[in-house]
């Protein structure tokens, strides 16, 4: 098995769609100073299942992603896939390729893949465990990384040799297997005292449905009881409703007898009412009449005084004229006999 193929894009100085296609007897990568060499090492360590950006020459993981220039926006994401081929033997899967590539995305989120279809990093470190590449295999020595093997501790040599020898995978499994055979051992103890406590509860359910069933009787009994006392005051309820309604029929009849006899007085109060308007009206026009008469009468005994007082003064003046006369005929006579007194001599 050998890494055929490596396609990059937005991982770090990777900005475009990148391939880079490696070929069998490959060992190396070489020149000048800045040109990504590390960067391709860092790339497939990345896939890999790498976690540290320390180890990627980073601060954070999103700074794998193009961060930019003068000329170049910043990328929201990046991904990079490692192709392997001749993989029969050492991966055991049927496939002579295999693809594995990882996205992130600058808000954080990373996914995985194998052969284009979601997967776990714990599977992509599984596929590869025991073969020699990984993230913290022999396959990949950085700088100052040999140092650090030659003074490793025995312990530190023996993972080492362990990888190399392939014996990684089956000490994982052994160590998946013990820590699944500590969790059945722990799930075997929580079990046996969950037994006993349903022992214990067992007791105390017998005793729960032997009441239950106390009850139900209770229960049942009470419902035929109450039906029956039910059934009694349906039948009380409906006899006191048809003496109700009886006695309503009869209370009926008497209102409209009443109603009726209300309608006749009603009738004569209103025969009353129209004789009492007409004698009203006639006592009007009578007080009327006698308010005429009595002016009449008023009228009558003033031009009566009136007459009088001219009667009497009539009469003065008569009797004035009278005695005016009197005297006239007596100064005339007078006058006469004077007159003749005074021929005669």
């Amino acid at each position: 098995m050998y890494l055929k193929e490596i396609v990059a894009h937005g991982f770090k100085s990777f900005v475009d769609h990148t391939r880079i296609e490696l070929g069998p007897g490959i060992t190396a990568v070489v020149g000048p100073n800045g040109c990504g060499k590390s960067n391709i090492v860092d790339a497939i360590r990345w896939v890999l299942g790498e976690q540290s950006a320390k180890s990627l020459r980073g601060q954070s993981m999103q700074d794998v992603i193009f961060i930019g220039t003068d000329r170049r926006k910043p990328m929201s994401q990046c991904e990079v896939e490692l192709v392997f081929t001749d993989c029969e033997r050492e991966l055991g899967t049927a496939f002579a390729e295999v693809s594995v590539m990882r996205r992130l995305y600058r808000e954080g989120a990373s996914d995985y893949f194998i052969n284009g279809k979601p997967a776990r990093l714990k599977d992509i470190q599984r596929l590869f465990m025991d073969t020699g590449v990984g993230r913290m295999s022999y396959s990949f020595m950085v700088q100052g990384q040999i140092d650090q093997v030659l003074s490793a501790n025995p312990a530190e040599r023996r993972t080492l040799f362990e990888e190399a020898a392939g014996i990684t995978r089956y000490k994982s499994q052994r160590k998946e297997a013990l820590n699944k055979l500590s969790g059945v051992d722990a799930n075997l103890a929580r079990v046996t005292d969950v037994i006993g406590e349903v022992g214990r509860q067992i007791a105390s359910l017998r005793r729960q449905a032997s009441k239950a069933l106390r009850y139900r009787r209770l229960k049942h009994r009470f419902t035929h009881l109450d039906l029956a006392w039910q059934a009694k005051q349906f039948f009380e309820r409906k006899a006191q409703v048809e003496r109700l309604e009886t006695e309503a029929t009869l209370c009926r009849e008497e209102v409209n007898g009443l109603a009726e006899d209300l309608k006749n007085r009603e009738a004569a109060l209103s025969t009353t009412r129209a004789a009492r308007i007409e004698l009203a009206e006639q006592v009007q026009r009578a007080q009327q009449a006698l308010f005429e008469i009595r002016t009449a009468r008023e009228n009558a005994e003033a031009e009566a005084r009136t007459a009088d007082l001219r009667a009497t003064d009539l009469t003065q003046r008569l009797k004035d004229i009278r005695r005016e006369a009197a005297e006239a005929e007596q100064a005339i006579a007078e006058f006469s006999a004077r007159l003749q007194g005074s021929s005669d001599v």
